[in-house]
């Protein structure tokens, strides 16, 4: 989806959208990442050209049926980027890919609390009125979805499936050999900065924190600067 020919690619980015999104998110990804870079944004089921299949809501069976979908993806090293939920997945697919010994170089997690008991949520319960005033502060839904009384319970509805999906998720263990960088916004309250560098528990390899103006949704506000940063990380990363 989105993808375009990278001949010279020398390493795969796996890209996971947030809860309610889709793999659009990182369309502009594709032209912007430089030739050995091939990015391969991951759509989920319910929505996009999967609108007419169900959404998973348990981690562990979707990432079981991503690694069937995703086999001929790993003749090259294989780098994941999650935002938000998209975070919990990249580590969960991280994790499983380690334990197939698939070459994996680094996994970025960005916007999204280390999945840690500790940080555990129920946002898949909220009430509507509750869930939509969560979504208008974090910034990222448009205002159409909140008029449309019809798209509102469509959007809702995917929403709460992903919510229940990525509420449900813990890690449990830290990865071996893979480096994690988080990525946060200087302005997102939702995810402090001491459950962002939480994440350095779960990896016993190289951990590292980066930080981007905006909020939540920093990477759609800092677009530029995080697929630099992601850019930048992956060169060093596959020279050596």
């Amino acid at each position: 989806m989105f993808r375009k020919p990278r001949p010279h690619a020398r390493v795969r980015l796996l890209c996971f959208h947030h809860a309610g999104g889709a793999a659009l998110a990182y369309r502009s990804w594709v032209d912007r990442m430089p030739p050995f870079i091939d990015v391969c944004p991951v759509q989920l089921t319910g929505r996009g050209n999967r609108y007419g299949e169900a959404p998973f809501r348990s981690v562990d069976m979707l990432v079981d049926t991503l690694l069937n979908a995703i086999k001929p993806l790993l003749d090259l090293p294989v780098a994941l980027f999650g935002h938000s939920m998209g975070a919990a997945l990249a580590f969960a697919t991280a994790a499983k890919l380690e334990q197939q010994s698939q070459q994996v170089v680094h996994l970025f997690a960005s916007g999204r609390r280390a999945p840690l008991s500790v940080y555990t949520t129920a946002l898949h319960r909220l009430s509507d009125p509750a869930l939509e005033a969560y979504l208008r502060d974090l910034g990222g839904t448009p205002d159409i979805v909140f008029s449309d009384a019809e798209l509102k319970e469509t959007v809702f509805e995917l929403l709460r499936a992903d919510l229940a999906l990525n509420d449900g998720y813990t890690a449990n263990a830290p990865l071996s050999q893979i480096p994690i960088t988080a990525l946060g916004g200087c302005d997102d309250r939702h995810v402090p900065l001491p459950a962002l560098d939480a994440w350095q528990g779960l990896t016993q390899a190289r951990f590292t924190r980066q930080l981007f103006d905006g909020a939540h949704f920093f990477v759609r506000d800092s677009e530029i600067e995080v697929i630099q940063h992601v850019a930048t990380t992956l060169a060093a990363t596959v020279e050596h």
